[in-house]
């Protein structure tokens, strides 16, 4: 067995990786940039609104990039063309923007203005950047199922060097208001969108018409799958504003900020999941599922040692990074515990794409609304019997939300395997594999 077939990363991760190193690089960067022009009052507003738009805009839209990617992978493998399914998808964003969007301006007044400093510039900011990743999510399920990677990774080096650019023209001019550093997260998305559908063209051909059916089984468990995962990946901000309100505007950009670099792991992870999902699909597809298995157990076990090794980085130097980039204060214990709760999310994802990809979306589901479920209940128990203080209370919740998920998820997959093997599909044993991990 070669090298290449014994990695465990799945096939065009790496190239997509080279992308969001530049993405991420960029993105630490319009950070910094707009930590050091806005001050600490206006950041917190900012940081809030990153929050908000990476539960909505993921949570809403993920779900069509991944049903993209899967009906344009299933018409490649018949030498289709994917315009229709596109056509039929933009169709399908465009009606669930313009519920979100009528949603947000409703909840302007009821309360979503306290969560923007009230604001209308960054309520501005956020209906654009709902817009635009929504187109964006469309292009990038198209070029996911046509495996298109390199012209992947070109979206998220345009999203990411938009963004900074954006922000360092601001900064230079001496611009301060905090409603312009927000658009510049949706100038990224609108950028990056129109750098990939320039690419795009060589093969998105006309196909046979593609019915509402061929997007839309999965599509609605999805979508809870996928609010709740953007609910656990960045609600930290969001959360803190709520309850540690009393500590000052300033502190969700102090817990944004050691977010972000807590979680470099998972920034890259992405990488991984957008060539998981196609590549899994074709193993099932083709009824591999010994190789099915393997993939997943190889990859679990990369991201368990990765965390392991990130956890006690972060608590070591976490807290020094976060003061040298940003100015800002915060403990080691802060940081291990943020890293761990982006390790345990980065197996969450790994395990449920798995079901997913065997057809089970609605199984996918479920540890993600455990994890919600566990997230708000230990919320909920702080606020009436326990008062631990708003950081530890919201690190610990979310280690402990992505830990049940991924327990819940585990089970259910392994669950799934025996069915398949009592089926005849996946043998008990497989001799020529050494499985490194039991989790499965």
């Amino acid at each position: 067995m070669s090298l290449r077939d014994r990695s465990p990363l799945p096939e065009g991760a790496t190239a997509i990786g080279v992308g969001l190193v530049i993405n991420g690089i960029a993105t630490y960067a319009f950070l910094v940039v707009a930590r050091r022009a806005l001050g600490d009052e206006a950041y917190g507003g900012l940081a809030v609104l990153w929050g908000l738009v990476y539960i909505l805009g993921p949570g809403l839209f993920q779900p069509l990039e991944q049903e993209i990617a899967r009906a344009t992978a299933n018409r490649a493998s018949r030498q289709e063309g994917s315009a229709p399914v596109l056509r039929q998808a933009s169709r399908i964003g465009l009606v669930q923007l313009l519920i979100v969007e009528a949603a947000v301006i409703l909840a302007w007044p009821l309360g979503l203005d306290g969560l923007l400093d009230h604001k209308i510039s960054l309520l501005v900011a956020l209906l654009c950047a709902l817009a635009c990743f929504m187109g964006a999510e469309c292009v990038r399920g198209v070029l996911s199922g046509r495996h298109e990677f390199n012209r992947y990774r070109s979206y998220f080096a345009a999203e990411g060097a938009a963004r900074f650019l954006v922000a360092g023209v601001l900064a230079i001019i001496g611009i301060q208001a905090v409603g312009a550093y927000a658009t510049a997260i949706a100038i990224a998305f609108a950028v990056a969108t129109v750098v990939a559908i320039g690419s795009l063209r060589p093969f998105v051909k006309p196909g046979p018409p593609a019915p509402l059916g061929e997007l839309t089984p999965a599509l609605g468990w999805l979508l809870i799958a996928s609010l709740s995962e953007a609910f656990l990946l960045n609600v930290g901000p969001v959360a803190l504003e709520i309850v540690g309100d009393d500590l000052g505007e300033e502190v969700p950009g102090v817990f944004l900020n050691g977010l972000i670099i807590s979680r470099v792991p998972l920034f890259f992870f992405q990488a991984v999941r957008a060539a998981l999902l196609p590549n899994l699909a074709s193993l099932a597809g083709n009824d591999d599922l010994n190789g099915f298995r393997d993939l997943q157990l190889r990859l679990v076990a990369a991201v368990m040692s990765v965390a392991a090794v990130w956890v006690a980085t972060m608590a070591f130097i976490g807290p020094w990074l976060v003061e040298f980039l940003f100015g800002d204060q915060i403990g080691s214990v802060d940081m291990a515990l943020l890293a761990a709760s982006g390790a345990g999310l980065m197996i969450l994802l790994s395990l449920s794409l798995g079901l997913v990809a065997l057809d089970h979306a609605r199984l996918a589901v479920v540890g993600f609304v455990v994890g919600v479920a566990t997230f708000l209940a230990i919320a909920a128990t702080n606020e009436l019997f326990l008062q631990v203080e708003p950081f530890l209370l919201v690190e610990s919740a979310l280690v402990a939300a992505v830990g049940a998920g991924a327990i819940v998820t585990a089970g259910l997959l392994r669950y799934e395997y025996a069915l398949h093997a009592r089926a005849g599909r996946l043998p008990e044993t497989d001799p020529d594999s050494t499985p490194p991990s039991s989790i499965l």
